[in-house]
């Protein structure tokens, strides 16, 4: 990490989440520590305590900017326009550019926990791309029961988030074939979707109730 002297005067919160999203580029979430971004730093071991409690505190606040950094990626694909594809390969990318940092906002369950509301929150804009683009998918089908529409949702992040631990941990090996096994990974997430959203739609409606 060559954040060493950087920091002057400013916010050193800050700086300290940013000194972290380096330090992870070259090292695993579980090497991250106060001490070492300190160090980095050039300040002292007690500076950080002034704005993290403990280790704990530092981690969801970097997992915080983690999933800010994923929402604006899926935004930025959402908003051109590119469709499915284009959010699983904003997904896909994000996690092949920062694999040590994806691994940490993923390691815990702390971003569905509402108590930690900030980090919650990101994490919810984060998902909420993919969202709206099954949502609009949905009422194309003249489905329009969130509930479904959430799970379905669900569905294909599962299916985006297991394809993305396998290209981060390069367990195929696929070298030069990278881009093509990635296009089709993606046509068989759209294509698994809309026979899903199909189900749906031929499903008789349950009698007598709300769907639920």
């Amino acid at each position: 990490m060559s954040g060493k002297g950087k920091y002057h005067h400013g916010d050193l919160r800050q700086a300290l989440i940013a000194a972290a999203v380096e330090f992870l580029a070259d090292h695993p979430p579980a090497d991250l520590s106060i001490r070492k971004l300190a160090r980095s730093l050039g300040i002292s071991e007690a500076a950080p305590y002034h704005h993290f409690a403990d280790r704990q505190a530092l981690e969801l606040a970097v997992m915080a900017e983690g999933y800010a950094l994923l929402r604006d990626r899926c935004l930025a694909a959402g908003q051109a326009g590119r469709g499915l594809e284009g959010l699983c390969a904003a997904y896909t990318g994000f996690a092949l550019d920062h694999p040590n940092l994806f691994r940490l906002i993923h390691q815990s369950s702390a971003a569905r926990n509402p108590a930690n509301a900030v980090l919650y929150a990101i994490s919810a804009e984060a998902f909420a791309p993919l969202l709206a683009e099954v949502r609009q998918r949905a009422r194309a089908q003249g489905i329009d029961d969130e509930g479904q529409v959430g799970f379905l949702a669900l569905m294909v992040w599962t299916q985006l988030h297991g394809l993305t631990d396998v290209l981060i941990a390069d367990f195929l090996r696929l070298g030069d074939g990278h881009a093509a096994f990635c296009a089709r990974a993606y046509r068989h997430i759209e294509g698994s979707l809309m026979a899903a959203l199909d189900a749906v739609r031929r499903s008789p409606a349950p009698a007598g109730g709300d769907g639920r």
